[in-house]
């Protein structure tokens, strides 16, 4: 038998025919890759005898000095802590290489954003995460620091008609939409009158999903929106805004919660006990499981935040090892839906 040659996993990644990001999501067991990819790397890396040089992989990083800046949204809902998550456990795994991570929160505001990219500037940031406000004075300040050479990952929320950026991690919002769209035409039989409880008018990724559900039951005259109402991700304003929704329309027999503020919309909508509602969500925060599990919700679309954390520093990680974008600069993570029989897996 021949001697087995040492490889690397962008040379493992070229035998697959797949991203070095893939070959590294195999290689470490993180999921999100199909079997038949994942069976192909293994027999290559196998078969070369592959082995990580975390060594080589520290010292080239470590001389570059690089220093990662991320900010996420400061708000009282806790998919952003779930979006940290993701991020701090790459941080603590990027410290073996040498790579500074600092993390800032923000409010959702423009100003309250671009003053901690500026001050992040100062910290001579190598690289920018962002969970972005989309409007003109964010995305400009976006493209200038591109225009630097300073790679920007967008998470969560993805900017406009912006081909030329680094990259954007998370979920196909529209699509996310269109989905909840078909699971409400399959709880109502296509037939029902519908409030929408969204978290901020202008968050992008919030407006987007309303688009997809508005498109989708386009093709069903039986299923009719009424109304819209906004509740600042925030579990109080939440509880008081539905319950004013219901009250306002009688008529209302679904409910599509958006974004955040759902344990609060679901104390509301329990409240009146005398009448009944499809209820689809987002997300599977603890107190979303049990709106489940009890049935309030129906069913709620998971869109993985821990995995959007971890996906958008290691994008980053591939390009300062290997000086290698990812594949595609929207990296989409699954859409999982979630009801009662499935929520705790």
């Amino acid at each position: 038998m021949g001697e087995k040659s040492l490889i690397t996993q962008s040379k493992i990644a070229e035998l697959a025919g797949v991203s070095r990001s893939t070959v590294e999501r195999v290689l470490n067991n993180r999921g999100d890759v199909n079997e038949e990819t994942r069976k192909r790397i293994l027999e290559i890396a196998q078969k070369h005898d592959y082995q990580p040089n975390r060594a080589g992989q520290t010292l080239v990083i470590r001389q570059k000095n690089i220093t990662i800046g991320c900010i996420i949204i400061e708000a009282d809902n806790p998919f952003y802590a779930e979006l940290n998550k993701g991020i701090e456990e790459k941080a603590k795994e990027f410290q073996t290489y040498g790579i500074k991570v600092i993390v800032r929160k923000a409010p959702f505001a423009a100003e309250a954003q671009i003053k901690e990219i500026d001050y992040l500037l100062e910290q001579n940031i190598n690289a920018l995460v962002i969970q972005p406000i989309v409007n003109a004075p964010v995305t400009d300040k976006i493209k200038s620091l591109e225009e630097k050479g300073i790679p920007v990952v967008t998470m969560n929320t993805d900017i406009p008609d912006h081909d030329s950026q680094f990259c954007y991690v998370g979920n196909d919002f529209y699509l996310c939409g269109k989905t909840a769209a078909n699971l409400m035409t399959l709880f109502t039989g296509g037939k029902c009158t519908i409030g929408i409880i969204t978290g901020f008018a202008d968050a992008k990724s919030h407006y987007d999903r309303i688009d997809g559900f508005k498109d989708y039951i386009k093709d069903y005259p039986d299923m009719k929106v009424i109304d819209v109402v906004e509740n600042q991700d925030d579990d109080l304003e939440s509880y008081h805004i539905t319950k004013e929704l219901i009250e306002k329309h009688p008529e209302i027999d679904a409910i599509f919660i958006v974004a955040g503020g759902v344990y609060g919309a679901g104390r509301a909508i329990k409240s009146f006990s005398n009448r009944h509602f499809k209820t689809i969500s987002f997300d599977e925060m603890p107190e979303t499981r049990k709106l489940v599990k009890d049935g309030t919700i129906l069913a709620t679309i998971c869109q993985q935040p821990v995995r959007q954390g971890e996906l958008a520093m290691s994008v980053l990680f591939d390009y300062f090892v290997d000086g290698k974008k990812p594949d595609d600069n929207r990296v989409y993570t699954d859409i999982q839906i979630k009801v009662a029989a499935n929520i705790d897996q």
